[in-house]
């Protein structure tokens, strides 16, 4: 019987070790190329390009790790008034879904980017949530449209945002009756005040009267805005509110003249640094009027107690959701 040495079953285990090596590299990538396209897109992160930081808070809330997030305007940038730039034009290009506001669309830079994409303008979705979004319950709906955008976009992971969805307009609604109680509490409810047109909803939200509103000085002109003055003066307003994203500081000089105290809001997430989501920015908003008002004569006044008022709860306790990612994602 022939025997083989044993230096040649050595060399063939070592011949063999490449190639099966090889062998099991070329098939990992075969399997790879053969995934089913829903297995390959489940695997992608869903590309969400969106108008405002309103709709990005939203978005990256309800959708986790699951999404990758880009803003047409940032936060501190008036929505009318800003220059789009090349790599703007390459996120249009480059988003799976595009969620603007409904006053949006009619927007000159916005058409003008969406003329540069042929394919752009159809991915573009509207979550209909008419109002501002700095309300709670309008904060809410927007919410919840924007889960349901969401979910038809991505229909393998609708049951996460759905649920992610729902909690966050659960958390909603309970951050602004905890809100709202507090802002009742310190006795501001009924001050007259005069405040940038953008401002108003929020401030008659917290209970505030407000006597009469403005815009741009440079669009409303001397006469609407000598009316607007006429009218908060003869209502004895104790406060004038700008707002961030228009009127700047403009108000100052309104607050002056009526011997009234100035603040300035903001209507977007992002608009302050300390205060980068909705929740975090509507309790900023709130602690500066009442912190202005807190000092006021009229205030002091109504308490006949030196002006004690009790404190508003401010320090945001985050809106983000508790829900893990959704599967499959890291």
């Amino acid at each position: 019987m022939n025997e083989v040495h044993p230096d040649v079953g050595r060399g063939m285990a070592l011949c063999a070790g490449p190639v099966a090596l090889a062998s099991a590299l070329v098939i990992l990538m075969l399997s790879c190329f053969m995934m089913a396209p829903s297995e390959a897109r489940a695997a992608e992160r869903l590309m969400v390009l969106t108008g405002t930081t309103l709709i990005e808070d939203v978005v990256k809330d309800v959708g986790g790790a699951r999404v990758e997030t880009r803003t047409v305007i940032p936060g501190a940038a008036c929505p009318g008034h800003y220059d789009m730039r090349a790599s703007d034009i390459a996120a249009f290009a480059r988003a799976d879904i595009i969620l603007l506001h409904d006053w949006q669309r009619g927007q000159s830079h916005i058409k003008a980017m969406l003329a540069t994409d042929a394919g752009a303008a159809g991915k573009v979705r509207v979550p209909e949530a008419p109002g501002n979004w700095m309300l709670p319950q309008v904060q809410a709906r927007g919410t919840a449209a924007v889960t349901a955008l969401l979910a038809e976009a991505d229909t393998a992971f609708a049951e996460d945002y759905a649920r992610r969805g729902g909690e966050r307009v659960a958390r909603i609604g309970a951050v602004g009756e905890e809100v709202r109680e507090a802002v009742k509490r310190t006795g501001v409810v009924g001050q007259p005040v005069i405040a940038d047109a953008m401002q108003r909803p929020l401030l008659e939200w917290m209970g505030l009267r407000v006597v009469a509103d403005y815009g741009r000085f440079e669009e409303m002109g001397a006469e609407a805005l000598g009316r607007a003055m006429t009218a908060a003066r003869e209502a004895g307003a104790v406060l004038a509110v700008d707002n961030l994203q228009s009127t700047g500081g403009a108000g100052a000089a309104l607050a002056a003249d009526l011997g009234a105290r100035h603040v300035v809001l903001t209507n977007f997430p992002g608009g302050f640094p300390d205060a980068p989501d909705w929740e975090s920015s509507l309790r900023r908003n709130v602690e500066i009027v009442l912190g202005a008002l807190r000092d006021s004569v009229s205030v002091a006044e109504a308490h006949g107690d030196g002006g004690t008022m009790s404190p508003v709860p401010v320090a945001s306790t985050t809106l983000r959701t508790a829900c893990p990612a959704p599967v499959g994602l890291p």
